[in-house]
């Protein structure tokens, strides 16, 4: 294992044990704002391709975020959060794999969240700010790093979005149970009458899978002489 993918798990494994602890899950609160930011607008991408409307997208100041829509597949539209925000942290480390991909990747990160924020993102100062702030941060980093950081950085930004992805699910995973909040998971319930907590065991298995994946496609030099 090369020093920068160490350094990536390393860091991984302190952000993930640092979601854990409230006081110190507070300093995680920019890269939470990203992955709701993410989360949103995967909503809405995908009651765009399934005819809906999007009203709004709303990043609170808590860091929750919430995408009424109109219409569209509502199996299709509810599940893309955490799929989608999984998706996009997947693909942020896959193209982490050269400096030309990672740039790329992180030129086009900040795009979209300015067509999202140009379109959609309305209602919380500080939500808004964050986007805005990500737009900047991500187009700098872009603009600057070089190499190996390049790649570390497209890497761990996504790296942070399937770990953030899977503690969110796993926290759903806790309110499915013998709760009554209002989430994806229960959305589905409504429509499909299959239980909140099925829904996101699945969306937890996804994307537990979908990054063990890419990693082993990414850093495997095997595979990839292979292809």
């Amino acid at each position: 294992m090369k020093p920068h993918q160490s350094s990536l798990l390393i860091a991984g494994g302190v952000t993930l044990a640092a979601y854990v602890v409230p006081g110190v899950r507070l300093l995680l609160l920019p890269l939470l704002y990203l992955n709701t930011h993410l989360h949103e607008m995967s909503h809405a991408l995908a009651a765009v391709l399934t005819g809906a409307d999007v009203e709004r997208i709303v990043v609170n100041t808590d860091g929750s975020g919430m995408t009424p829509v109109q219409g569209g597949n509502i199996l299709v539209v509810a599940s893309a959060g955490y799929l989608g925000a999984s998706m996009f942290g997947a693909a942020m480390i896959y193209a982490g794999r050269t400096e030309k991909g990672a740039k790329s990747m992180l030129w086009a990160l900040s795009a979209l969240l300015i067509v999202s924020m140009l379109l959609w993102v309305r209602g919380d100062a500080v939500g808004e700010a964050a986007g805005i702030g990500w737009i900047v941060l991500l187009g700098i980093l872009a603009a600057t790093l070089k190499g190996k950081w390049a790649m570390f950085g497209a890497q761990f930004f996504g790296l942070q979005q399937c770990l953030n992805a899977v503690t969110s699910v796993f926290t759903l995973v806790q309110l499915s149970v013998g709760t009554e909040v209002h989430s994806d998971a229960t959305i589905l319930y409504d429509a499909t009458g299959l239980p909140p907590v099925l829904w996101a065991v699945g969306w937890t298995a996804f994307s537990l899978g979908l990054v063990g994946w890419t990693l082993r496609e990414t850093w495997n030099p095997k595979l990839r002489r292979a292809g």
